[in-house]
């Protein structure tokens, strides 16, 4: 402390000394001489020292002289140096103003540790400014609590985005996996609208299509021959557009990987690819440059998906060597801009019938090679090599700009040394928006990026972290704050846009091979994922959670045909060389590494069509080729027989001569040679000494060749869905929204016009009578079936809004419709007689007849009564009566719902088109099942009804649920008709549940029948009730599994005790402070009984069997009050133990194996196709408006395989309602209803 005061004191006195020096060169000179005589009085300037060490006082003149170094301003020029080093430490809120007198994030007195903001407290979060959320400073220290900003978006109904999500969740993305699929670069990535699918375009020749979430590789597109130079997904995610430098744009429709059209209207390298945002009918277009200077404008049909042969052309030439370069759609798709090697930014029109070039802009001195629309589509941004970038914007009936000059730099901060020795002359290599249009990022090739205003032109932040040049910038999808850039250093960067830092880096180092040059970049529409693509032929993919499900996948993946020959029509369509079959015809091939050697059976289960196949289906195979490789020809015969195949062979037989079809030869063993010739390697951009997965052809075998059945099958098959109506009709009412304002302003611009711009007008109209217009004709048709004219009948019959009913013989798996019959169902499902004073509405949902043990009965068959309906004369009239009648049926119906249970049941509602559920406001999504039904993992909350379950019934709880429902008015409810005004119930009951049935609506309600039990004996009692819930959020689960509950019993919790408890896949810890009953009319209940207080602070009531015990080896969290994630191994300690003979004779785990590999087999049959997989509610759209328990074969092996049975009960109930629902679905007494009864029936044989 001596030493501190006696080195401020010497501070002091050197202070008092320049003062007085800067006071004396100034004009205030008796201040400067009074202020020397009192300092030299008071001894208040620096001291001498003599020789000996001691001190004497010093006088003005002297010290003067002893520091001649220091001028008269040193004490300014001292001030003038604090600030700029202190803004490198300690960053100002205002950059470049410094002030002696600031404060706060302005003083000089800043720290690191002043400058950070307390964190707010949840009144502070809750109030509202002037109706608007808070809004912290963008220097905001730690973001607030995620409990507090929750709960006080509750309050206050809005928050900010900033606060929900701070940016340092990005740091949280990681690498999943690091993937290779190509054998040369890959410059293109991009995702489709749903973001579950990434597309990569490489260099050798291949587009390929893998998925989002776990990685897999679902298909490879081959038909060019030459680099893939860009890519494009149109707006509904129908179709994929992918152009080369072989001078074709390739279009493949994205549902079925069928190609389109090949669209040859270029003379040189594809170089750009847009399809337009514009919506104008069915009419749509897609946008194409090329290194020969033209542009073409592609119109195809949205409801057909047919190109014209013959684009609009625009010449774009003026001299030899120009190149189209680049080009970007505004928002509304009315205007396009390109960028040339010419230096002329050109932009197009498309408010009238055919493509228009309104403008030629001339203000960049070198070529344009990035531009990009704003999102909000009135202003684009072009960067060019001169060093510039420029925001344009259409204003005073002229396109204006703002310039952005890369060598500026930001006033008062810390700026990057020139590159002198590096760089000659500064270049634009990127350009791009963040999400609100407010700023606009540049990258140049001085290995920086800079933040700009976008509507001042002001220099924000210069962010610097690459090494190499960067040529991908990607914004976040919907948050303004964020930026991903990749670069050919091999890093990829997530940066903060708001503060100007680095959120986090990746770097792309090889083993082996160093790093790879990261060339495209693209983000996934919710933001979960961003994919890169790099110099080695790799894909990565970056993202939030768990990369557990990308562990599972190889880091190899081609398929044994990605590089086989093709043979090409005059249309320049392609055949596979081997088969003579179109690629997307072939069977499934098998997965190989880089070398040519297949993978396990494991991996093989990953190609899409491969799932449900045997294991030696999935063991290829090997022949030699001529040049001594290995390589796969098809796959290994069968060697054993199962319990079903004789019934599977006696079935295909009869599957076969229905379809005319003798594709059974096909399922046979292959015998092929053990060494084949290998053809030349024609058709490939590179031959010559090739080895690996480039040898990967042959003579191809048998089981290679698709048979009827199996196209038949293989159009059923969806590898990237389309849009929902919904979200497809939403967002094409937004983008002609903005198509109409672009045009207005466009419009009212124009007539602005002074007569100064006429001559400009006959220029531009003598340019545009160049353009070449082809009459639109029919796409070039192919000479063989694609799996899209498969489904062209439902798709037609769905656009005309027609639904004929398919024949009683017939093979589509395809529902027919219950609207074109004229006659209706009358239906009857009464509850058996069990002697019970239910509720009113209990006998309307039984599908299970006996005790719910191992032998089960199938449900009652429906009674059904068929009646006449009333026709109208006319044909519009009677649409209209349908529409009406289906309406007032829905009303009455929500009315009705809890009422008495009439003597009959009402007549079944119709079916719906989507288009009539459109009109009352619904969309697919609100109909869809919720994640409770539909969850195949098995998990101990929400508690999941089977049948057979014995649970204690807690009435507290169910009132709760009813108070809860009948309060937000979920579904028609009436309290009156609950169980306990019916019959005495105590606080628990012990039940069991033997009835279950679900009811399609808003939401789907599980309707359950719930038998009493005696404790002691087992057995039912006679008296039984029925009741409806859901699952529904801060409602307390009211049914508990007899075990858990027994278990939590015998733990005998007492206060003080310390408890963790899972809640959301996590451990969360806490103590038990008291107990108290819930509700005082119900003191001995354990329902809610304890109150609890968690280690972060929070206090909430508990129930003993939502509680565990903490055991001595558990894991503890880092920081007291957060949670510890759950193993799988405790997740699996946690579930529901099977009883002795719930299973049968053999354990669950035993049985469960039996039949999964019963499934396979089954799976296999061309008759479970219609049931192998989820129903395609893409296709069918109303399917889930009709069905409300949807189930599968794939379902029932996954739910087997992860064992969410908890009894062989449980799951034959559910293999009952495949046939259930195909009965609810189609009419009584068609082909798959019939189907649907077989396998059901086969598969229960088998179970049992």
């Amino acid at each position: 402390m001596a030493s501190d005061s006696k080195h401020t004191a010497q501070l002091k006195s050197e202070l008092y000394f320049l003062i007085a020096r800067f006071l004396e060169a100034g004009p205030c000179q008796d201040s400067a001489e009074t202020l020397i005589r009192e300092v030299q009085e008071k001894e208040l300037l620096p001291k001498r020292i003599d020789w000996t060490g001691k001190e004497h006082p010093g006088s003005y003149e002297n010290l003067v002289k002893l520091y001649k170094h220091t001028s008269p301003d040193h004490l300014l020029r001292v001030c003038e140096r604090v600030g700029p080093l202190l803004e490198r430490e300690v960053p100002a809120s205002v950059p470049g103003v410094n002030s002696l007198l600031g404060v706060g994030r302005q003083s000089l007195l800043r720290t690191n540790k002043s400058c950070k903001h307390v964190v707010w407290k949840g009144s502070a979060l809750a109030a509202l400014h002037s109706g608007r959320p808070p809004e912290p400073p963008v220097i905001y220290g730690s973001p607030p609590n995620i409990v507090e900003t929750s709960y006080s978006r509750k309050l206050n109904g809005s928050y900010r985005l900033g606060q929900l999500v701070p940016t340092a969740v990005y740091s949280h993305m990681k690498m999943h996996k690091r993937i290779l699929g190509h054998l040369s670069s890959v410059y293109c990535v991009a995702f489709d609208r749903t973001g579950r699918r990434i597309f990569t375009g490489s260099d050798d020749c291949l587009v390929k299509i893998w998925a989002t979430d776990d990685g897999r590789l679902l298909a490879t597109l081959r038909g060019h021959a030459a680099e893939i130079s860009d890519m494009a997904v149109n707006y509904e995610n129908t179709l994929l557009a992918a152009g080369s430098c072989d001078k074709m744009i390739r279009v493949w429709c994205l549902q079925t990987c069928a190609p389109l059209a090949v669209l040859e209207g270029h003379a040189a390298s594809i170089t750009s690819l847009q399809f337009s945002p514009l919506c104008s009918g069915n009419k749509r277009f897609l946008s194409s440059t090329g290194a020969d200077g033209t542009i073409c404008f592609w119109q195809w049909d949205a409801r057909t998906l047919k190109f014209g042969p013959r684009p609009s052309k625009f010449t774009e030439r003026p001299r030899p060597g120009v190149q189209m370069i680049c080009s970007s759609f505004s928002a509304g798709g009315m205007f396009l801009a390109t960028g040339s090697t010419d230096h002329i930014i050109r932009v197009y029109y498309f408010g009238g019938d055919q493509p228009e070039k309104i403008a030629e802009l001339e203000s960049h001195t070198d070529k344009v090679d990035s531009i990009q629309f704003s999102h909000g589509g009135d202003r684009f941004v072009s960067g060019s090599r001169d060093g510039t970038a420029r925001i344009w914007q259409l204003q005073q009936q002229d396109w204006r700009s703002i310039l952005l000059d890369m060598a500026t730099k930001l006033p008062g901060k810390y700026n990057p040394p020139p590159l002198e020795d590096k760089v000659t002359k500064l270049k634009v290599t990127m350009v791009a928006w963040n999400r609100h249009d407010n700023m606009v990022i540049t990258a140049a090739n001085n290995l920086t990026l800079k933040v700009w205003n976008s509507y001042t032109g002001s220099l924000i932040h210069i962010l610097m972290g690459h090494e190499d040049e960067v040529f991908v910038l990607e914004p976040h999808p919907f948050d303004p704050r964020v930026l991903f850039s990749a670069g050919h250093d091999g890093n990829a960067i997530v940066w903060d846009l708001a503060r100007g830092v680095k959120i986090r880096s990746y770097f792309n180092m090889i083993e082996g091979q160093g790093h790879g040059a990261l060339f495209d970049c693209k983000c996934s529409p919710d933001g979960q994922h961003f994919a890169c693509t790099d110099s080695h032929g790799h894909l990565l993919i970056f993202g939030f959670g768990s990369s557990s499900r990308y562990d599972k996948i190889a880091d190899q993946m081609f398929f044994h045909t990605d590089y086989r020959p093709l043979i090409r029509d005059a249309h320049n369509y392609v055949l596979d060389e081997q088969t003579q079959q179109a690629p997307h015809l072939m069977p499934p091939p098998f997965l190989v590494d880089v070398d040519g050697n297949p993978h396990p059976p494991r991996y093989q289960r990953l190609v899409p069509g491969r799932e449900n196949c045997r294991e030696e289906q999935l063991i290829p195979q090997m022949g030699l080729t001529s040049s001594g490789l290995n390589q796969v020809l098809s796959q290994q015969a069968a060697e054993g027989s199962s319990p079903l195949d004789s019934m599977i062979q006696r079935l295909q037989q009869e599957q076969d001569q229905r379809l005319g079809s003798d594709s059974r030869a096909a399922r046979g063993s292959v015998s092929s040679p053990t060494e084949v010739s290998s053809p030349p390697n024609v058709g490939l951009r590179r031959s010559g000494q090739i080895e690996g997965v480039r040898q990967m052809h042959s003579n191809a075998p048998r089981s290679e060749m698709a048979t009827e059945t199996d196209l038949v099958a293989w159009s059923r098959r969806v590898l990237v869905p389309e849009l929902s109506r919904g979200t497809a009709s939403k967002q094409e009412i937004w983008r002609t929204a903005r198509g109409e304002e672009e045009m207005n302003v466009y419009r009212s611009e124009r007539r602005r016009r002074s007569i100064h711009s006429q001559y400009h007008r006959e220029n531009r109209h003598a340019t545009e009578s160049t353009v070449e217009e082809g009459r639109r004709h029919q796409g070039n048709q192919h000479n063989y079936h694609t799996r899209l004219a498969v489904e062209e009948t439902s798709r037609q019959s769905e656009a005309n809004e027609e639904e004929p009913s398919a024949s009683e013989g017939e093979a589509d798996a395809r529902p027919p419709s219950r609207e074109s019959s004229d006659e209706e169902r009358e239906e009857k499902e009464p509850w058996p007689d069990d002697h019970s004073s239910s509720s009113d509405y209990s006998s309307d949902y039984s599908d299970w007849t006996a005790d719910a043990g191992i032998n089960l009965e199938p449900p009652k068959k429906t009674t059904v009564k068929k009646k006449k309906k009333n026709t109208s004369s006319s044909e519009e009239d009677g649409e209209k009566k349908k529409e009406k009648d289906a309406k007032k049926e829905r009303r009455k119906e929500k009315q009705d719902k809890d009422g008495a249970l009439p003597k009959k049941k009402k007549p079944k509602e119709k079916r719906k088109r989507l288009p009539e559920l459109q009109e009352q406001g619904l969309t697919l999504e609100e109909w869809l099942p919720s994640d409770w039904i539909t969850d195949t993992v098995p998990r101990r909350c929400p508690f999941t009804p089977q049948m057979g379950d014995e649970v204690y019934y807690f009435r507290q709880g169910h009132e709760a649920y009813v108070e809860m429902a009948k309060k937000n008015r979920i579904f028609s409810i009436n309290p009156k008709k609950q169980p306990w005004h019916k019959m005495e119930l105590r606080e628990q009951e012990l039940m069991k549940i033997v009835g279950i049935k679900y009811e399609v609506g808003l939401p789907t309600l599980c309707c359950l029948k719930l038998a009493f039990l005696d404790p002691d004996t087992g057995k039912l009692t006679g008296g039984s009730f029925s009741m409806k819930y859901h699952d529904m959020p801060d409602v307390i689960d009211f049914l508990v599994l007899r075990q858990q509950f027994d278990n939590a019993r015998q733990r005998q919790w007492m206060i003080g005790d310390r408890f963790r408890s899972v809640i959301d896949d996590a451990w969360w810890f806490g103590t038990i402070d008291s107990q108290e009953p819930y509700q005082a009319e119900y003191p001995d209940s354990l329902f809610q009984c304890y109150n609890v207080c968690w280690d972060n602070g929070d206090t909430e009531k508990m129930s003993p069997w939502d509680m565990e015990e903490i055991p001595n080896e558990a894991a503890f969290p880092e920081v007291l009050g957060q949670s510890v994630p759950l193993t799988a191994e405790e997740h699996k300690a946690l579930l529901y133990r099977p009883l002795d003979g719930e299973w049968g004779s053999r354990t669950r785990d035993e049985e469960c194996q039996r039949i999964i590999a019963g499934i396979d087999q089954l799976i296999t049959l061309d008759v479970a196709a219609p049931f192998a997989v989820p129903v395609d509610l893409q296709a069918y759209p109303t399917y889930c408006t009709v069905v409300a328990y949807v189930t599968d074969l794939s379902t029932i092996r996954t739910r087997l395989e992860n064992r969410f049975y908890r009894r062989m009960s449980s799951l034959m109930w559910e293999v009952r309602y495949i046939e259930h629902n195909a009965q609810t679905f189609n009419e009584p007494g068609a082909f798959i209803v019939k189907t649907a009864k077989f396998v059901s029936d086969l598969l229960l044989q088998f179970i049992n």
